[in-house]
Formats: structure tokens, C-alpha cells, sequence
């Protein structure tokens, strides 16, 4: 077997890895899964398992970069891109997240929500992708409150409101989940667009 066919087919197991892994945690739970369950789901022997993966938080680690590498590859793109507008490059943003966040068998996004994947080892590498991927929508956020005009004041705020906005389709997709994110990703994206481009209201207050 050549180099680049052994290369090949260690990216195919790999894959074949991660999807059985994103089946089981999804239906049966982190904790309730062991590598011999997704070994079994793959059709390989234990430790042909542990030659892609050392342990079990690393598949799962795998398994969650499902729902953060295609946004920062998209962040990377559309920054680079010279003919975009800063709202136009926030909207797109918006749109694909959630449509991705819709998308797919499993909600795969809502495992870090699990209690068992959020002790202090795993939650540290899932904290820090999602800070990379927090600070990537604060970027878009801060450009188009640039582009309208608008301080910087309230960039954290507006962050925090936006990125709650599109995680919120993963507890959504719980309770719902046909959730069509074809019709959603446009209402979320204006929703979006016209928050950072309004001035913020005068807070009054509130008369009894």
C-alpha cells in the first residue's frame, strides 16, 4: 500500500469514527458510550480505535468541531474578502450558523450542554473553541457598528445578544426538532442586521 493510500484510508476510518461517535452521543450520552460501543458501530476491532484516538474525550472533542470548524473557516473567508460590506460579511455569518446549527441527524451542538462533557478537562477545550468562536462574531459585531456609525460602547452587549440569538437554535432544536432553518436563518439574520444598526433606545423608567 503506497503513503498516500494508507493516508487515505486513516482520514476514512477517522471519519467513520467521528460519525458513529456523533450517533451514540447523541442518542445514548457521553458517559453512557464506551470506545468498544463505537468501535462495534464502525465494524473495527477496539484497538484499531485507539490508532486514530487515544481516549474517548479526544473523539468527542473531534465530534463537537463539527459545529465550530465550518463557522471559523467561513469567519476566515469572509474577512478576507475585500467586496463585502461588514454588515453583509455579519449576515452571512448569521445565516449560515443557523442553518448549520438546523441541520443534520443530530443536534450535535447540544452535547456540550450535557453535564457529563462539562467537567473541568473537557469543558476547557470546549470553552476555548467557543471563545474563538465568540470573538469571531464580536469581530463582525464591531465592524458593523462601525460601518453604521454607531460607538463601540455597547459592542460586548450587542456580542452577547447576537451569539445568544443563533446558539439559541440548539435548545430550540430540542423541543422542535423540524426545525426548518431555511425559514429561520433570514428572520435571525435581520434581526441581527437591525439591531447593530439602530441606535440604542433611552431606557425609561418604568411607571406603576
Amino acid at each position: 500500500m503506497t503513503e498516500t493510500a494508507r493516508s487515505t484510508e486513516a482520514r476514512s476510518g477517522r471519519k467513520r469514527i467521528i460519525e458513529a461517535a456523533t450517533e451514540l452521543f447523541s442518542t445514548r450520552g457521553y458517559a453512557a458510550t464506551t470506545t468498544r460501543d463505537i468501535a462495534e458501530k464502525v465494524g473495527i476491532r477496539q484497538p484499531s480505535l485507539y490508532s486514530h484516538f487515544k481516549v474517548k474525550a479526544d473523539i468527542l472533542v473531534e465530534v463537537e468541531l463539527q459545529t465550530f470548524r465550518p463557522t471559523l473557516e467561513l469567519f476566515a473567508e469572509l474577512t478576507a474578502d475585500p467586496t463585502l460590506t461588514a454588515r453583509e460579511r455579519l449576515a452571512r455569518l448569521v445565516e449560515f450558523d443557523v442553518r448549520m446549527l438546523c441541520s443534520g441527524s443530530w443536534n450535535v451542538a447540544l452535547l456540550g450542554y450535557l453535564p457529563e462533557v462539562r467537567n473541568e478537562a473537557l469543558a476547557a477545550g470546549m470553552a476555548e473553541h467557543g471563545h474563538e468562536l465568540y470573538l469571531a462574531y464580536q469581530v463582525l459585531v464591531g465592524g458593523a457598528l462601525a460601518e453604521t456609525g454607531r460607538s463601540d460602547a455597547d459592542l460586548e452587549t450587542l456580542t452577547e445578544v447576537v451569539f445568544a440569538l443563533v446558539d439559541g437554535m440548539i435548545l430550540r432544536r430540542v423541543h422542535n426538532p423540524e426545525l426548518d432553518g431555511d425559514r429561520l436563518a433570514p428572520a435571525v439574520r435581520d434581526a441581527v442586521l437591525a439591531m447593530v444598526s439602530q441606535p440604542p433606545a433611552r431606557s425609561s423608567p418604568l411607571r406603576r
